[in-house]
């Protein structure tokens, strides 16, 4: 079933969120209540570059309207040709290495399946991202507790954690949400309830 247009504005909004995520980690900074702490000059600087930016989308947002609605007018086949020759030029030109445009080639088509899966991108973008975080974590873990698993299941707040990674990756799953909406009477499943279809 194809997604509402509120759903979709709310996948755009994670993604959107996902990416910045992404590039404050690598750029080093960790986002989160203790960036005023930890960082306070970057959040002065990202408010004023915002306020220079709004300045200067309404400057020329406003004089180059007629030539930015021209771009719209371009066919597609001729604009893709474009966009993939910058997108084959840009790993190229970082470090002359045919490899890294047969990575951008794989990933371009793992995310045209992906896309057309209907997969949504915030969670792996923050899985590619958050992976090193989690790996270094899980290791400190490891030699904390000797290599023992069980402390990640059975510690209460582990396992709070636990409970609702795992109830929301089961939620996550078609035939698992009709067979909860079949045991509890009355329920709605988030895709009936989002769209106000009855089930």
């Amino acid at each position: 079933m194809p997604a509402s247009p509120a759903q979709r504005s709310v996948r755009h909004d994670r993604i959107t969120a996902a990416v910045l995520i992404a590039a404050l980690y690598i750029h080093g900074i960790r986002p989160g209540p203790m960036i005023m702490i930890e960082q306070p000059d970057f959040v002065y600087l990202v408010a004023a570059m915002l306020v220079l930016a709004t300045v200067a989308i309404a400057v020329f947002g406003l004089s180059l309207t007629r030539v930015f609605v021209q771009i719209l007018r371009v066919p597609r086949e001729y604009l893709m040709p474009i966009v993939f020759t910058l997108c084959v030029i840009g790993p190229f030109a970082l470090t002359q290495r045919l490899f890294d445009v047969g990575v951008m080639v794989v990933f371009g088509l793992l995310g045209f399946v992906l896309r057309r899966m209907d997969y949504p991108m915030a969670p792996l973008v923050l899985g590619i991202i958050l992976g090193d975080l989690l790996d270094k974590n899980l290791r400190r873990g490891l030699t904390l507790s000797d290599g023992d698993l069980s402390p990640f299941f059975t510690r209460p707040i582990s396992l709070v954690f636990a409970s609702l990674t795992l109830g929301t990756i089961l939620l996550g799953i078609p035939a698992v949400r009709r067979a909860l909406s079949r045991l509890v009477p009355g329920s709605r499943t988030p895709a009936s309830a989002s769209t106000g279809r009855p089930r």
